[in-house]
This record gives structure tokens, sequence and C-alpha cells, in this order.
């Protein structure tokens, strides 16, 4: 997977306390730094996500069933993590900032569950068979392959956040969003 993790941002709107009146309230107003906050949570939501572009299928030989179990255990152990953690952390961020906050998240979860799903089966399944299980190995690389087909098909759920000014500006002020890759 190479796609570019961007850094992304999002105006944190607070409801404001109207006078003494219950039904006048003020109009939510801009609050940089909890917008910086909840920005911080979804970016670090998506860290180990970021590591799965940067994984690199460890060499085996096809006759080596002990070295293609391996590999497969390396590939789950970097996948597994990297979608269940995204669709994970970005699912209980709580109320979303705005609206444009919402629909980044809402894509993102969007596209990476059906996955981390595939993933998740996939992982279980080949942690309960026997180590020298070749059949079993072979299904894994199989389910691999194909989660590797669905990663490349998606869309690029970070394409609005890649070119949307105001969800990028608050990205300075959440430190997790320093650590993914620009």
């Amino acid at each position: 997977m190479r796609r570019s993790l961007a850094l992304f941002a999002a105006a944190f709107l607070l409801a404001g306390c109207g006078g003494t009146e219950p039904t006048a309230a003020a109009p939510p107003s801009p609050t940089p730094a909890a917008g910086g906050s909840w920005m911080d949570g979804f970016c670090g939501s998506l860290i180990d996500f970021a590591k799965i572009g940067e994984f690199r299928m460890p060499d085996f030989e096809q006759d080596d069933p002990a070295n293609a179990r391996n590999a497969m255990d390396a590939a789950f152990g970097v996948f597994a993590p990297g979608f269940d953690n995204a669709v994970t952390g970005l699912n209980g961020l709580g109320q979303a900032p705005s609206a444009e906050a919402e629909a980044a998240r809402k894509s993102i979860v969007d596209a990476l569950t059906p996955i981390r799903d595939k993933v998740i089966a996939a992982k279980t399944k080949l942690d309960a068979a026997p180590k020298n299980d070749k059949a079993a190995t072979a299904e894994a690389g199989l389910a691999f392959r194909q989660i590797g087909s669905d990663i490349n098909d998606m869309p690029d759920p970070f394409q609005q956040l890649e070119t949307n000014a105001s969800l990028k500006a608050l990205a300075g002020q959440a430190p997790n969003c320093e650590k993914l890759p620009s």
C-alpha cells in the first residue's frame, strides 16, 4: 500500500452557553486547541495503519512451509493491528468537531472496516492452525493477496484531507500527526 497519509486537522466547535434563556444558546465557536486535541486522537489512531505502507513481505521459498508461515505471521502481525487500531480508534473518537471532520473520519472507517474484517478473520484462522499446516499457510497467502487487491482497489480515503485547507490547518497542533508520513 503506497497511499499518502496526509496530515489532517479539524476545527473543533464548542456549543457556547447563551445567557439565561434555555432556548437561546450562542452559536458554536471555533476552538483550535480542542480541534488540535481531537485531531491528535485522529492521527494517533492511524499510526499503526501507516506502518502497513512501510511493510515489505519477507523473502521465503515456496517449498519451505516454515519460512512461508513465518512470512505470513509477520505480515498479519503488521496488518491486523494497523487496520484494527485505525478502525477502533477512529470509531472511539467521540463526536467530531465539525461536519468536515466527521466526513473524513467516516470515509476512512468505511474504507478500512471491510478490509480489517478480512485481515482479522485470516489471521485468526492462521493462528488457530498448527505451525506446520501447509494448507493453512497457503490459504492465508491467498487471503493476503486478496487483501492486497482490496487495498489497491479502495478509494483513497485521504484525498479530501490532502486538499482541504481547513482540515490541514490544525495538523500542526496535533503531535500524532507529525508521526505520520507526509
